[in-house]
């Protein structure tokens, strides 16, 4: 009987254990980490949240420098190229900024003289020469109001807000901006 007592004691206490262990699983197939464990993972799912925020504005930024190379570096010593009021957004399409750019040119260093207004200006002795020379060796500014579009596949798509009035946004490229004679 003694053999039969000790079985039986292990029985219930296998069954008490099983149930304790099966009790302690949740029901809902919730986590079972610690508190901690389960903090340090938020924090690090919204740092990498952080650096795909970050990721999409240096994509951004570099795209739009590689675009205004593109389209204006044959007519512009392109001196400086700035973001600013950056807003961007996640969507089923992917992810959507809007922002401000701004390009710092000047023409390249050339004699003023040599360009076929300022020198018409010099023949005539116009009281404007002076005025046209000096402003054709000063840097100025090119702004525009983008939106950008990084699709799922990361393919980018530029759009302007061309509306005087509101917003109405418009794909177009850097190159629509050049001003043709």
């Amino acid at each position: 009987m003694k053999g039969k007592s000790i079985f039986a004691s292990l029985l219930i206490s296998a069954v008490v254990i099983s149930m304790f262990v099966l009790l302690k699983q949740p029901l809902d197939g919730g986590s079972t980490k610690p508190h901690d464990t389960i903090e340090t993972e938020i924090k690090e799912n919204k740092q990498q949240t952080t650096d795909i925020a970050s990721k999409a504005y240096e994509i951004i930024s570099e795209y739009m420098k590689a675009q205004s190379i593109a389209a204006f570096s044959p007519y512009y010593e392109l001196l400086d190229f700035q973001i600013s009021n950056y807003a961007e957004k996640s969507s089923d399409i992917g992810t959507e900024a809007t922002f401000y750019y701004k390009i710092i040119e000047k023409n390249y260093d050339k004699d003023p003289d040599t360009v076929g207004n300022i020198k018409k200006a010099k023949e005539s002795k116009s009281k404007e020469y002076q005025q046209l020379y000096d402003e054709y060796l000063e840097p100025r500014e090119m702004n525009f109001d983008f939106k950008v579009v990084i699709d799922k596949e990361g393919k980018i798509t530029l759009y302007s807000n061309l509306s005087p009035n509101g917003i109405k946004w418009e794909e177009t490229k850097m190159t629509d901006f050049i001003i043709k004679e």
